[in-house]
């Protein structure tokens, strides 16, 4: 009987495994399918888990992206109470961090994409609420983050399928960029 050949998956080996585990690396995987095919509910719960799994396991570069995501999902399924709750959660972590340039990139976005999403009204308030929770020291509210080399990134993660944006993600070195969702390692062409 033959064997069935297996391919190997597309782009560059990773340099290092996710620090999600397997399952929890499992579920985001659907999380961002069900995005694709706007199922932003369900989406939604499993972004809400795994960001809450985490959070509780110390991972502070991939919680506050995975608690934002959830929120969109959520606003996105009709759910703004709730989305709104997990965007402040997710900026939050940026601000007890001191990671102003990263609070104040992420937080503009949000704003904007209520705005496109029809929710003024709640674009108002995380603007008022993104202002209160910026320090008076304007010179760690004006903190930059990093900025991105000029390279190519895939448009989704090899390994999660999360959507990687080259001025929002944490660059490791001029070539390797690290997923804001999973923490893999992705190679820039």
């Amino acid at each position: 009987m033959p064997r069935r050949r297996r391919f190997a998956p597309k782009g560059p080996p990773p340099l290092h495994r996710p620090p999600l585990e397997n399952r929890a690396h499992r579920a985001l995987q659907r999380a961002h399918r069900l995005m694709e095919i706007g199922d932003y509910a369900n989406a939604g719960d499993i972004f809400d888990r795994v960001a809450r799994g985490a959070h509780d396991r110390g991972l502070m570069r991939q919680a506050p992206r995975l608690y934002l995501q959830a929120g969109r999902a959520y606003i996105l399924a009709g759910a703004t109470k709730q989305g709104f709750g997990l965007l402040q959660q997710g900026l939050q972590i940026y601000a007890g961090s001191q990671l102003w340039g990263q609070f104040q990139q992420t937080g503009s976005r949000a704003v904007d994409e209520l705005q496109q999403f029809g929710h003024a009204d709640l674009a108002k308030d995380l603007e008022n609420w993104l202002q209160e929770i910026i320090p008076a020291n304007s010179k760690l509210a004006e903190s930059p983050i990093r900025s991105a080399p000029n390279r190519q990134l895939p448009i989704t993660c090899t390994s999660c399928g999360g959507p990687l944006k080259p001025n929002e993600i944490e660059w490791l070195n001029p070539h390797t960029a690290e997923c804001p969702y999973c923490g893999i390692a992705i190679h820039a062409e």
